[in-house]
């Protein structure tokens, strides 16, 4: 049901990603767009800390397993990357999306179209009353003897 109402477009030119809810209550789905983006956000952040976290400990761990010091030299270079990197995500708040346009609520509502649920309604209904008196016309028996 979620799957149905969340739309997700993406401009393979600039990169742009845009998301959008349909939702009966225009409120709700500026709230469940801003929560998504919010929520991506932060899982996003999150896996790249633990990601970087473990790729530090892994390189400490190399650092004591070798006692060469020129290996030494280059793990101690990658964990300054890894440090780094770890501060600059800390910091971010839109870390895997950026808000370019923030959701806004719509003026219009994107459905139900009542106008044209309203028309189908009395096409269908017309149809179905002269499809009804077409049909006991024909099953109806003609008591009425012919005078010629």
């Amino acid at each position: 049901v979620f799957k149905s109402m969340v739309t997700i477009s993406e401009d393979k030119n600039s990169g742009l990603v845009t998301l959008a809810i349909t939702h009966l209550s225009p409120t709700i789905a500026k709230q469940w767009v801003d929560w998504l983006v919010i929520d991506l956000n932060a899982y996003m952040k999150q896996e790249s800390l633990d990601d970087t976290r473990r790729n530090i400990g892994y390189l400490e761990g190399q650092i004591e397993k070798t006692s060469i010091s020129d290996m030494q030299s280059v793990f101690y270079q990658l964990i300054e990357e890894q440090t780094k990197t770890l501060m600059l995500a800390q910091v971010q708040e839109e870390f895997a999306f950026k808000i370019i346009d923030p959701a806004v609520v719509p003026e219009e509502k994107a459905g139900p179209k009542r106008a044209l649920i309203c028309v189908l309604a009395v096409l269908l209904g017309g149809m179905l009353g002269v499809a009804i008196v077409l049909i006991r016309f024909a099953f109806t028996k003609k008591d009425e003897p012919t005078t010629t």
